[in-house]
């Protein structure tokens, strides 16, 4: 669960569809054939896609924000976009918490601390997009796999990742079958396998 701590600014949906944008390797070709669709939509960036989605970027959303904060304040930022993070970071505009986490024996399988989220930064963008009120999200290069980002054509041990776990599994796995879980699908990868394929007829609510 995630819950709004301080916005400062309006977070008002302009469409019930929120595009939500990653940069897994299948991006380009989840955008084109979301595009295609031509259906009216609001978006929200996780990474670079930021600056290839031709249009309005309506949100940017990043959960570590402490390691982002010149990217934030350096976002080709001229239509308007709202930034997103977990906690007050400088040059973020919405500061969000978790709630009631359940993380999975994260701690106890990678002998690190608490407070990761888990389920990649799609899930966040996802519960934050519920809680501002889009009616279907639609997940376009969040695969949840290891083929890199699209900005990385040439396909090596460097650029292969993540490398997502069981834990960020289960964390998509959990909210598919929520109240909420049928309000979100995806155009590739194993979120779409999780979650269910998007189409058009599902994307305009038929």
């Amino acid at each position: 669960m995630i819950e709004l701590f301080q916005a400062r600014a309006e977070l008002k949906p302009e469409s019930p569809v929120l595009l939500v944008l990653g940069d897994g390797d299948s991006m380009p070709s989840d955008l084109d054939t979301f595009l295609s669709w031509g259906i009216e939509h609001d978006v929200g960036a996780l990474g670079r896609g930021i600056k290839d989605y031709p249009g309005k970027v309506h949100h940017w959303f990043n959960g570590d924000g402490e390691t982002a904060i010149q990217w934030a304040k350096n976002l080709p930022n001229g239509n308007g976009t709202i930034k997103h993070t977990c906690g007050h970071v400088d040059g973020f505009d919405v500061d969000w918490d978790w709630r009631n986490k359940d993380d999975y024996h994260y701690g106890t399988i990678t002998g690190e601390g608490p407070g990761r989220s888990h389920g990649s930064s799609a899930m966040f963008a996802t519960l934050a997009g519920l809680y501002m009120g889009y009616d279907r999200i639609v997940l376009a290069g969040c695969p949840l796999d290891s083929n890199g980002h699209y900005y990385w054509p040439e396909k090596t041990q460097d650029t292969l990742g993540p490398l997502w776990m069981g834990f960020d599994m289960m964390a998509w796995i959990d909210f598919r079958d929520s109240e909420n879980g049928h309000r979100v699908r995806s155009l590739s990868g194993y979120t779409a396998k999780i979650m269910g394929y998007a189409d058009k007829k599902w994307v305009q609510g038929e």
